[in-house]
């Protein structure tokens, strides 16, 4: 490989390092510069609306989604009691239900299995903490005998008008207060599942610019030998099937047009360029070309 050879290839190895270096240096900012947001508000406003006595709100993250996925769904069918809301997406997941009070804490455990918790929320509906089932139970049955002795008044005043409409509202009350204290000793379980967001540590950084860089050094190396011989195997093509021009040395090889060799050859016969030698006449300025008469004269003495 001669000097001009070596230079050329050198020029072009160092172009592809450096537009390796900047398409993974894009590539990293377009990845960083994404972030993904997920709409629990759907969700959360159905768990909100959802009445209680006891709550726990759970986020949790895991490394692979469609496995933490699988893992949730056996929670469910074996420890749920009452199934709300399940949604399983593409990159993320949505739990509703309900579980027995002693059993959230095994629930966290096996969510730290296969994931990370990263916050963990309990409530209490305070309306509901200070009423036991009995009492609520005896209450509405006290409700109901009142609204059936009202019923029974053939010509009601006014007064009982208004009591009988209280009493409607105090029953339904009673009612929703008794199937909400059926399930005091069950906890709302409330799961929202994401994927582990990636840290910005120098050193994961670094990792990640490395792999890119030789990925797409790879890549345009590749790219650069295909172009190469592929120009070689047209310039080939081309000088065999009788296209002047075209020389088959590749590459930084050496271009040539046809006739123009002949051409140059009759220019510089005709007018003797590249000769050795070359013929000069001289011409003097005062040199007669002819003989006078004087001349003659001289001669004859």
């Amino acid at each position: 490989m001669d000097k001009r050879t070596r230079r050329r290839v050198k020029g072009i190895a160092i172009f592809i390092v450096f537009l390796a270096i900047i398409t993974a240096v894009l590539q990293y900012q377009k990845r960083e510069g994404k972030t993904v947001v997920y709409d629990f508000k759907p969700s959360q406003n159905e768990y909100r609306d959802l009445r209680f006595i006891n709550k726990a709100q759970i986020s949790f993250s895991a490394h692979s989604v469609p496995k933490a996925q699988a893992e949730i769904g056996k929670i469910m069918s074996t420890l749920a009691i009452k199934r709300i809301l399940k949604q399983t997406e593409g990159g993320y997941g949505v739990y509703i239900f309900s579980i027995p009070q002693k059993e959230l804490a095994t629930v966290v455990d096996r969510l730290r299995g296969f994931g990370s918790v990263i916050s963990q929320r309990e409530q209490i509906y305070s309306s509901l903490a200070n009423i036991d089932y009995t009492s609520e139970n005896a209450r509405l049955q006290s409700y109901e005998r009142e609204q059936a002795d009202l019923t029974n008044v053939r010509f009601p005043s006014e007064l009982q008008i208004r009591r009988k409409e209280a009493l409607h509202a105090l029953i339904h009350q009673a009612r929703l207060n008794l199937d909400e204290l059926k399930d005091a000793d069950n906890v709302l379980l409330y799961i929202t599942l994401v994927p582990v967001q990636r840290n910005s540590g120098i050193l994961l950084t670094i990792k990640m610019l490395s792999v890119g860089f030789l990925s797409w050094l790879s890549i345009y190396t590749v790219l650069m030998v295909l172009v190469y011989y592929g120009t070689r195997m047209l310039m080939y093509f081309l000088s065999a099937i009788g296209v002047k021009g075209v020389s088959s040395g590749g590459l930084g090889g050496s271009y040539q047009y046809g006739g123009y060799t002949g051409y140059s050859g009759k220019y510089s016969g005709r007018y003797n360029y590249g000769s050795g030698k070359r013929k000069i006449k001289r011409v003097y300025k005062d040199k007669r070309s002819t003989p006078t008469a004087e001349d003659e004269e001289t001669k004859d003495n």
